[in-house]
């Protein structure tokens, strides 16, 4: 639908699809890291399974939902040829993001990854995933930031939140496919939040672009010496750091995509 040669940057995806064994996509890491790895976790459209896979062989309580029946058989073989235990079946559900068939408030952590941009119904599917979460549980959502100058399925160039006939256009021009065009919304991280606020707006919302800022601040505060560790010099590194990745942003316009990374801990 994308219109992408074989190459290694599809031979990768397809890695990835497969190796369960692998955090490919570092969600696990961030998830242990800030402490939400209990209870129970939903991953909203699980595509191969590889999350859900990774999740149960660390002992994790895992389930996923899938849409697409070609992902879903692919779990299954994947399954059968690596011999993994045949009670994993189940984890990966038939169902769409508009319509999560469980009941309120039965999950810790719902987690979805490169996949908002892809629903019918953003909104919708937000509302589901808040509304199934407990009190006090955590939507870990990662997707695209379509307020940016790369379009991360084409890997092309793109203005921010193309006019639909222009993009095409601008396709066609390059002898690229158009039918991907029309899986793809145009979300931001603005917009989401915007959402997300309206549907519970005692959410705590966090970009964990800035945690890991912060945790790397801390890291390098840790190993300096103790007279240097003065808020003075704290807020050095943190502005630092600002201007290091705000470079290296500039430098990747055009040529990589903008992601929003939001940790959003549903209000009691």
């Amino acid at each position: 639908m994308f219109g992408l040669a074989p190459g290694p940057w599809l031979e990768r995806v397809t890695d990835n699809w497969f190796n369960d064994a692998r955090n490919y996509d570092g969600r696990w890491a961030l998830i242990e890291e800030r402490g939400a790895a209990g209870g129970r976790i939903l991953d909203m459209a699980a595509g191969c399974g590889t999350f859900v896979l990774y999740g149960l062989h660390r002992g994790h309580d895992v389930v996923g939902i899938e849409p697409e029946g070609w992902k879903r058989e692919y779990f299954q073989h994947k399954i059968s040829a690596a011999g993994y235990p045949d009670a994993w079946r189940d984890r990966v559900v038939e169902a769409v993001g508009e319509e999560l068939p469980f009941p309120d408030a039965c999950f810790d952590l719902v987690t979805t990854y490169q996949t908002l941009e892809h629903v019918r119904d953003v909104n919708q599917c937000l509302s589901e995933m808040l509304r199934v979460l407990k009190p006090g549980g955590v939507l870990y959502a990662r997707a695209p930031d379509y307020n940016s100058f790369f379009e991360p399925h084409y890997r092309l160039p793109f203005l921010p939140r193309m006019n639909r006939r222009v993009a095409a256009a601008y396709l066609k021009a390059l002898g690229r496919p158009v039918e991907g065009l029309n899986t793809l919304n145009w979300v931001t991280g603005r917009g989401v939040r915007r959402a997300i606020q309206k549907l519970d707006p005692r959410a705590l919302i966090e970009d964990n672009r800035r945690w890991y800022a912060r945790d790397r601040v801390d890291r390098i505060r840790r190993k300096l010496p103790a007279p240097l560790r003065s808020g003075a010099a704290v807020a050095m590194a943190d502005a630092l750091c600002g201007v290091r990745n705000g470079l290296i942003g500039l430098a990747k316009t055009g040529r990589e995509e903008k992601t929003m990374d939001l940790w959003v801990t549903r209000g009691n």
